[in-house]
Formats: structure tokens, C-alpha cells, sequence
């Protein structure tokens, strides 16, 4: 007898042991949308930019109005919900949406540039590389998570990124860290859309641990002052925020296991005018100047101004106090929804974001 209930405690452990590893098969998907201001997801449309002939075509103007403004889903004073549907349903479904500058919400860039590279650098490694001045395809001399979780135990092959932008494969550095990069104009898959069928294709086929997706047609649009098809770019960007989690909800493999994070890498000029078009701050207009069209000493107040969204089953409400949440502690924030320890992967990069737990 005690033969066979030794036998049993032997055939018991290894389950007892998955029991014990909450962690192990934990996911997470980045989602990030290039130079998105806080402005747009919580207020909605600018109207004195909606009704500016410079940045709307008039064709354009009263569907905006009706779709945006002032039409059924668009409540007083909650223009971002109808413009960004999925986004402002997160805190009802047990997630977050945080940087409403409006409600004294503080969350903002390290580094002093205020534009792309330093800020998926940012993103991607918790810590402001100060000698990162341009947007330049030059090979990332840091370490993303991404790159450090591929040699993980349980992340080889399993960090996918997909994106809009041929520099992220030098951001993310695939030839050194081994993490596949697709770039929408260097790939197979030319167009933002595609892009994003090429990341929800991944999701369901190859089932990565972690997935990012960098949007980029909100910071060309802007760029080229098309404020309508901005704000049609952000629109758009919400409906794959939607889709994704209607996939992730759908399969076994994700449901009740991933945590979404959307976020962006700057946002952008804040002041009357056509300030919105551009972003950067003093030092980074002086040191790369050809990057902005329209040069300006002063920089672009506002463009160090950023948001984050979450859900999943890491994220929980908390006070956020006074203090400023930064972009650099976005890293640790991903590392902790997947239960590993970021301090492991750099003790000196920003701490996870209260609004995170580990599993």
C-alpha cells in the first residue's frame, strides 16, 4: 500500500509543479500608435483643427461632426470614446486607460528628444539613451526586453514583431537579438492594413508569447497636416485594437492569459495652430532639424506628453498619485505581466507601473 501511494505522489509532482508556475504560459501583446496625442484619445477631435481648411478637407468636415462631434456616440465631453470605442471600454472590462491630462493624469516621455527612435528605445528597454539624437537606421547598441526574452527559457521563437516602419529592425536590432521584424514597407506587407493582417495572422498560426505591433499612419498623416485622415487612421487603429482582443478572447491559448498594452512613443505640439503637425523638443529641432517642416528654436510643447491603455489579467486599478508616470517603466510593466523579474533583465531601468502585478 504505501508502494502504490508512493507511486502516485511520484506521478502527482510534475502537476503539482504546473500548478505552482502561474507564470508559465502567460502572453503579451505591445501595441504601439506613432505620435498619437492624449488630446485625440481622450477629448476626441480637435474642432478648430476639423473646421481649419489647411488640415480637413470640407467634404469631410460634417462627416466627422456627425461621427465624432456630435452624432450618437459622441457624448459630450466624450468625443475619445467615439473615436476610440474599444480603447474607453478597457476600465469597464477590468482594464485601464491612463494620461488624461485633463483629469490631472501625468504620464510622459525620459528622454529629451520627443520623437521616434528615442522613444521605442525608450519603450523597449525602460531606460533614455541620451545619444540617441536621430531616427537614423543605425543598430541598436541596447538590449530590448524583446531580444532578452528570446533567449529565455519558453520565448525562443516565440517574440514576434510586425510594424509600419523600416527602422524598427534596427530599434529592435534583429540581426543581434534573433527576433523577427517585418516592416511594413520592407516586407511582404506594404500598407498599415496589411500590417495589421500580418500580426493577427501570426496570433492565430504561430501563437507567439509575445506579439508588437508599431502603427505608424496617425504620425504620417499628421506629419503631411491631414488632420482628417488622422483622426480616420485612429479610428482604424481602435478597430484592430478590438479585433486583436476578439482574437485573443476566442482562443484557448490566449484567453485569460494575455495582457494588451497600447501606448504610443511621443505625442505631439499642443499649441494653437499647425504645432500639431509636428513634434520634438529644442535639442532635438537643433540636432536634426531636416526631420521637421516646420523648424522652430522653442521645440514642440506637448510632444513629451503621452497615454497608456491595458488589460489582462496583470492589470488591476491603484492610485496613481501625483508623480508623473514615465515611458521608461513600460519595459519592466511587460516583463512583470509575463512573471518574469524585470530586475533581472535591468535593475536600473524604470519600475513597473502601479497598475501592474506579477503572475
Amino acid at each position: 500500500m504505501i508502494r502504490l501511494l508512493m507511486a502516485l505522489a511520484l506521478l502527482l509532482i510534475p502537476a503539482l509543479a504546473r500548478a505552482e508556475a502561474p507564470a508559465e504560459g502567460q502572453r503579451l501583446i505591445l501595441v504601439t500608435m506613432d505620435g498619437t496625442r492624449w488630446q485625440e484619445v481622450f477629448r476626441g477631435p480637435d474642432k478648430a483643427l476639423v473646421e481649419d481648411k489647411r488640415f480637413t478637407h470640407p467634404d469631410m468636415r460634417e462627416l466627422i461632426e456627425k461621427a465624432w462631434i456630435s452624432g450618437p456616440g459622441a457624448k459630450k465631453g466624450a468625443g475619445g470614446a467615439a473615436l476610440m470605442p474599444f480603447l474607453h471600454s478597457l476600465p469597464a472590462r477590468g482594464g485601464l486607460l491612463v494620461g488624461n491630462r485633463d483629469e490631472a493624469q501625468c504620464m510622459a516621455v525620459t528622454n529629451p528628444m520627443w520623437f521616434s527612435y528615442p522613444g521605442y528605445n525608450e519603450i523597449f528597454t525602460g531606460r533614455a539613451d541620451p545619444a540617441i539624437t536621430s531616427n537614423d537606421k543605425n543598430w541598436n547598441r541596447n538590449v530590448t526586453f524583446f531580444e532578452w526574452l528570446a533567449h529565455r527559457p519558453g520565448f525562443a521563437g516565440k517574440v514576434l514583431a510586425f510594424g509600419n516602419w523600416d527602422v524598427f529592425p534596427y530599434i529592435i536590432n534583429d540581426q543581434r537579438s534573433g527576433v523577427p521584424v517585418n516592416p511594413g514597407f520592407a516586407g511582404r506587407y506594404p500598407t498599415e492594413t496589411l500590417t495589421m493582417r500580418a500580426a493577427l495572422d501570426a496570433l492565430r498560426e504561430k501563437k507567439p508569447r509575445v506579439l508588437y505591433v508599431g502603427l505608424g499612419d496617425t504620425d504620417e498623416f499628421a506629419h503631411m497636416g491631414r488632420y482628417d485622415d488622422t483622426l480616420g487612421a485612429i479610428n482604424r487603429n481602435d478597430d484592430f485594437l478590438a479585433e486583436l482582443w476578439r482574437q485573443v478572447e476566442a482562443d484557448p491559448v490566449y484567453r485569460g492569459k494575455t495582457t494588451l498594452i497600447v501606448t504610443t512613443d511621443h505625442g505631439r505640439g499642443s499649441a494653437p495652430g499647425a504645432a500639431w503637425t509636428e513634434h520634438g523638443s529644442a535639442e532635438s529641432v537643433r540636432l536634426d532639424p531636416a526631420g521637421f517642416t516646420i523648424p522652430d528654436p522653442a521645440g514642440f510643447p506637448g510632444s513629451e506628453q503621452i497615454w497608456l491603455a491595458a488589460i489582462g489579467p496583470t492589470v488591476h486599478d491603484a492610485p496613481l498619485g501625483a508623480a508623473c508616470l514615465g515611458q521608461n517603466q513600460i519595459a519592466a510593466s511587460a516583463l512583470t505581466a509575463l512573471g518574469e523579474d524585470w530586475r533581472a533583465f535591468d535593475a536600473g531601468a524604470g519600475a513597473p507601473l502601479p497598475i501592474f502585478t506579477r503572475r
